[in-house]
């Protein structure tokens, strides 16, 4: 599916530790690896040498694993640097960290990962590392909220992730509640739960099942992103999968929504796939 996968590294320790998610994905896929450091004009000679040591050492791990892969370390603004290379070398998947600052303010608003998502031309996953220890998976916890767009690619890449790291997969959707004229808001029934599940998840299964990758599904109850924290929580997730559209990265700009509010609380490391790929 993927052919050209690169990964945006830094000078933060938690960019390199999401890149090897990169390279888990490139090594089953075949893909050719690119690692990018783009190192802003004016860096002090401390932030060079982080960014490019951790280059070297992912590199050098890529080598050892039998990867085609590449290292990259350009002066300039990280956006400007992966888009020149995105549209020059055909990447068709880029992996990049949450940062710091990202998570001290509306995490979409005037940010490097917001721009990433929006101005790039391929699909983009978004890391945010929360256990550096926990970065080979062994649960992984995709969420549904409703009808998905793109969702051949979405089940594929978490079924290549779940086979990259021998992990096991659980499918969840928490429906929420209704508003009963005269009752007011109430909990739905275990009948009504059930017939909510969205009609994607069936397909989502039929993908995981022909890579044979173990999976379960549950149902949550309540409010979509506490519903999703506490399950990842009390179940012991190593890893979220939740997909994004531009749609609803546009309209975070006004209004926050599950997929921001989970990134801000997630109990344990989540990627944001944004996918671009052309259908089949």
């Amino acid at each position: 599916m993927y052919k050209h996968i690169l990964a945006a590294v830094n000078e933060h320790s938690n960019s390199e530790q999401a890149a090897r998610y990169a390279l888990g994905l490139a090594r089953v896929c075949g893909a050719r690896l690119t690692l990018v450091f783009a190192a802003v004009p004016g860096s002090t000679r401390e932030v060079l040498h982080l960014g490019e040591a951790a280059v070297k050492r992912l590199f050098e791990e890529a080598l050892a694993q039998g990867l085609e892969a590449e290292s990259v370390v350009r002066a300039g603004q990280p956006l400007a640097v992966i888009r020149e290379l995105v549209h020059t070398t055909r990447v068709n998947l880029v992996f990049a960290a949450t940062r710091h600052e990202d998570l001290s303010r509306r995490f979409f608003l005037k940010t490097l990962a917001r721009d990433l998502m929006l101005r790039l031309p391929c699909s983009v996953a978004l890391v945010r590392v929360v256990h550096p220890g926990r970065l080979h998976p062994r649960r992984i916890l995709v969420p549904f909220r409703g009808r998905m767009t793109k969702l051949a690619e979405r089940a594929e890449f978490v079924a290549l992730l779940a086979h990259a790291f021998g992990a096991e997969v659980t499918l969840f959707h928490a429906p929420g509640s209704l508003t009963d004229f005269f009752r007011g808001e109430r909990l739905l029934s275990p009948e009504e739960r059930e017939a909510s599940v969205p009609r994607d998840m069936d397909r989502f299964i039929a993908c995981l099942e022909g890579l044979r990758i173990p999976h379960e599904r549950r149902l949550g109850r309540g409010r979509v992103a506490s519903a999703i924290t506490v399950e990842a929580a009390v179940r012991r997730s190593d890893l979220i999968v939740m997909g994004a559209s531009e749609r609803g990265l546009l309209s975070s700009v006004l209004a926050g929504n599950p997929v921001e509010e989970v990134l801000r609380e997630t109990p344990c490391n989540f990627i944001m796939l944004l996918p671009r790929l052309a259908s089949p």
